[in-house]
């Protein structure tokens, strides 16, 4: 099976506010299903893994006075091609702001922003373009940065994790983009697949981790 035929196969179980494989994530008790569309079967029975907490140490060398908040928000499952949850690509600000239950922290013609929930919605003709989720730590506006995105790539695959580690549930990708000079993410690669393109950041040299997601139309 494809890499993006299995994403499609996949459902949402897990919560993820950073990598269980990565050198700065710590378990908590709890869990849950990252929300989906309201047309999509219910995963109610389905078995659910205990979300992560927030780092019990400084993450990405962040100062530990500046810490991001705990997730907040709906959890939403990344779906290739389609969007995060029930957001999808051509979802209009009125809709994201419904299903976010929050307004844009920053919104221009060109982008909405929720710099704690670590979501990125590029806007184009006043409808989504684009969706991307970002690791925590990122910049984000100004000097803030970004906060814990809460979800996953059904089932487990989070923010952070090794190319190794996502690869074990997409699959490869159809075409690996090294970048000659990283960018201001200290991006390094991006993985394309049918319907999303995977960053992966240096921030544990000379690890890469999975630094943003981004969603469009196949």
């Amino acid at each position: 099976m494809s890499g993006s035929s299995t994403l499609r196969a996949l459902w949402p179980v897990a919560l993820v506010a950073v990598a269980a494989t990565s050198t700065f994530a710590c378990r908590r008790e709890g869990g849950g299903a990252p929300a989906a569309s309201a047309s999509a079967p219910s995963a109610a029975s389905a078995p659910v893994a205990a979300p992560l907490g927030v780092p019990s140490h400084v993450p990405l060398g962040l100062p530990r006075n500046q810490l991001p908040p705990p997730p907040s928000g709906p959890r939403l499952a990344i779906l290739a091609g389609q969007g995060i949850g029930p957001i999808r690509v051509g979802a209009t600000v009125a809709t994201v702001e419904r299903h976010m239950q929050a307004k844009c922290d920053h919104l221009d013609e060109q982008r909405c922003v929720y710099v704690d929930r670590a979501v990125e919605i590029e806007l184009e003709g006043g409808v989504a373009r684009a969706i991307v989720v970002h690791r925590v730590g990122r910049a984000a506006l100004g000097e803030r940065r970004y906060g814990f995105f809460n979800g996953a790539i059904p089932p487990d695959v989070s923010l952070g994790m090794t190319p190794a580690a996502v690869q074990k549930s997409v699959g490869p990708p159809s075409r690996v983009e090294p970048l000659a000079t990283p960018g201001p993410h200290g991006t390094r690669e991006r993985h394309h697949y049918e319907g999303m393109v995977l960053e992966y950041d240096l921030v544990d040299p000379p690890n890469l981790a999975l630094g943003s997601v981004r969603i469009t139309k196949p």
